[in-house]
This record gives C-alpha cells, structure tokens and sequence, in this order.
C-alpha cells in the first residue's frame, strides 16, 4: 500500500531543483555507469573506482 505525505510546496521546488542539479553532475554519471559495469559483470579495481 502506497503512503501519501504533504510537504510545503517551496520544499517541494528545492528537492526537484535538487535532484536536477545531481543528475547533472559528473559523479551522478560515474555512479550510473559504475552501476553499469556491475550488471554487466565487469571486474573493477580499486584503481578502477578512484582510490
């Protein structure tokens, strides 16, 4: 069953600004495609990932 919440309006405006500005960013896409790679069954390396 599905809940139903209320918030303010002006919150509600920040988060869609929010996540637009995340899905926009460079490591939102790094995310995706390291997500990617893992469906795929690639090996990754911490070199890889950025450590």
């Amino acid at each position: 069953m599905a809940e139903t919440i209320c918030i303010p309006k002006e919150e509600f405006n920040l988060m869609k600004e929010e996540l637009k500005t995340l899905r926009e960013s460079q490591i939102y896409r790094r995310l995706l495609e390291f997500e990617q790679n893992i469906v795929k069954g690639k090996k990754l390396t911490r070199a890889d990932l950025g450590f």
